[in-house]
């Protein structure tokens, strides 16, 4: 069908270019005993047993993308700086293709497909311990998550193609999910001294306004046949979509000079709601090292919900009395979001208005239970793990990925380096590489995107700058010393 062909190569070419221009667990920095509020993001109890007596975190950013629908051949991070052009593989036989020219393809593999985007930036924060008990922080993030999972096999841009026209074939329940919005929230830390250790307790709670968001979900198996190359007939007895409406109704097409016309489109608050991180950490210390030999933590991370109440709507099929004809050609007068949503529903229900269920909905954020490990060897070199199991609270979630990673690093008062390595979604391995000089910690839990030339399906990278307790003179002169866990002073100058 020319539509889906145009719309497929449309997606690759935005998800697979442009967000990846632009890390979700950032292990390089989340284990780092000295990357302060940063630790927090992993399980707030490890703020508490930090060696720092204060931290300022200036900005940060970390972004994550990935999918197994569509990559960029034979390509990297690196090598995309000298590109200016992108092509569609099912194109090429009426293209000619120049230098300095990327092709995007689609996977041809009989798998569920998925795409998962997140971005975090981080705004001034700050930590601080009141004693050696207690400790008490204040943050900023903006983040954004997007999600499409369980993507039916017969929906991959090859497959689809090879469906013969009125021939019926089954759509699997499938799902999307999406939102952005800023966080802003309180931390505190509590640690209590043992005989050979400590244990600590930490909380981040935090006050959620969202910017933009909305689901998609298809929950019923669903009939669809391709009629023609611009119609379908489809038979969907459970589909739910929800989405905020303020900026979208800003933008008009029109179809017959192909020009777009944008209205005010602004930063809108939808929504508000609270969450929380909650986490726990044991320490094991012997007279070898310096700090723990061993620390095990848990933590509940994004436990809360996202709740939409202005300019916001939730639609629904229910019921769909009979299979539904889509004439795509009979769409080309569509101009802005409404007469398009009328125009769905009038076909489905019978009745422009009938899909429409509230002005209001809620949905999960990426809540996910995280286990971490971390071991000492010898001074200053340690081996540390992280479990990330994600979970919804409730029937549609901003999706978090399921990790597994181990970390080899060395770390002291000024200096980090560690090597991560991270298996995702239960699937394959990536190597990463993070480091930290003083101020500023940099890495990526996916280092072949970035370097390697091969199939391009996303990648990975996080920044951090920082002002917390070094002597600065001491940090210039040398970078040695084992007084690793010693409290830290303020600047001496």
């Amino acid at each position: 069908m020319r539509s889906f062909n145009r719309l497929t190569g449309v997606i690759l070419v935005v998800v697979l270019v442009h967000l990846a221009a632009k890390g979700q667990e950032q292990l390089g920095i989340r284990l780092d005993n000295y990357s302060g509020m940063d630790q927090a993001w992993a399980n707030p109890a490890f703020v508490a047993s930090s060696p720092l007596n204060y931290d300022l975190h200036l900005a940060g950013v970390g972004f994550f993308a990935n999918n197994n629908y569509g990559y960029l051949r034979h390509t990297s991070l690196l090598d995309m700086r000298n590109k200016n052009d992108v092509v569609a593989a099912w194109d090429l036989e009426n293209t000619t293709l120049r230098p300095g020219t990327l092709v995007s393809d689609a996977y041809d593999t009989p798998t569920r497909k998925f795409a998962k985007v997140n971005l975090q930036i981080t705004g001034p924060s700050v930590m601080f311990k009141i004693d050696e008990v207690h400790s008490i922080g204040m943050f900023s993030n903006m983040r954004a998550a997007f999600s499409v999972t369980r993507i039916p096999v017969v929906l991959g841009y090859y497959e689809y193609n090879r469906q013969q026209y009125n021939n019926r074939f089954e759509l699997t329940p499938f799902e999307a999910a999406g939102a952005i919005w800023n966080e802003t929230g309180i931390h505190y830390g509590y640690k209590s001294d043992q005989s050979n250790g400590a244990i600590s307790f930490g909380v981040n709670l935090k006050y959620n306004s969202f910017m933009e968001a909305g689901f998609f979900g298809l929950q019923n198996k669903a009939g669809y046949t391709k009629i023609s190359p611009d119609s379908v007939q489809v038979d969907l007895p459970a589909v739910e979509i929800a989405i905020t409406t303020g900026n979208i109704r800003q933008v008009d097409v029109d179809m017959d000079s192909k020009q777009v016309s944008i209205g005010d489109i602004k930063p809108r608050i939808y929504g508000h709601s609270v969450s929380a991180d909650l986490g726990v950490s044991v320490e094991i210390t012997d007279n070898d090292v310096d700090g723990y030999r061993w620390r095990a933590g848990a933590s509940v991370m994004d436990f809360g919900l996202a709740k939409i109440s202005r300019d916001a709507e939730f639609h629904t099929s229910y019921p769909i009395p009979q299979s539904t004809l889509i004439d795509f050609t009979a769409y080309q007068s569509v101009s802005n979001y409404d007469s398009l949503v009328e125009k769905l529903s009038d076909a489905a229900l019978g009745d422009p208005a009938a899909s429409l269920k509230a002005r209001s909905f809620k949905m999960g954020l990426p809540t996910a239970l995280s286990l971490q490990g971390d071991y000492q060897f010898v001074p200053n070199v340690f081996m540390g793990g992280l479990i990330v199991q994600p979970f919804g609270l409730s029937r549609y979630n901003l999706k978090r990925t399921a990790v597994l990673a181990v970390a080899p690093r060395f770390e002291n008062r000024y200096f980090s380096f560690s090597l991560p390595v991270t298996v995702r979604d239960w699937k394959s391995a990536r190597m990463g590489m993070s480091a930290r000089l003083g101020f500023v910690s940099f890495g990526t839990d996916n280092l072949g995107s970035i370097i390697r030339k091969r199939d391009f399906t996303g990648t990975d990278l996080y920044f951090s700058l920082r002002v917390n307790a070094i002597n600065l003179p001491q940090f210039f002169s040398g970078m040695g010393g084992r007084k690793r866990h010693s409290k830290l002073g303020c600047y001496e100058f």
